[in-house]
């Protein structure tokens, strides 16, 4: 049974027939699974890139269009690092 079918049964009060067990993200559950040491190698690195970049930013003032491209790239990793 695909996804959209199961949701639309699940929307509409459906049959009492009996429904399978597995969600409709059932597929996906292994795909995001992070171990807390990896999220926090993860958040550091994209910490430091995105200081890096903002840094680097600064020594290329002069031509505003690197400036803000760079800077623009460090602020998005640096606050989107979540």
């Amino acid at each position: 049974m695909d996804a959209l079918t199961r949701l639309h049964r699940s929307l509409a009060g459906g049959d009492d027939e009996e429904q399978p067990e597995d969600s409709i993200l059932g597929d996906t559950e292994g795909i995001c699974s992070l171990s807390p040491v990896q999220r926090v190698y993860g958040f550091a690195t994209c910490l430091v890139a995105g200081l890096a970049l903002m840094i680097l930013s600064l020594l290329i003032f002069i031509r505003p269009i690197k400036f803000a491209v760079m800077f623009t790239f460090g602020n998005i990793l640096a606050v989107g690092r979540k």
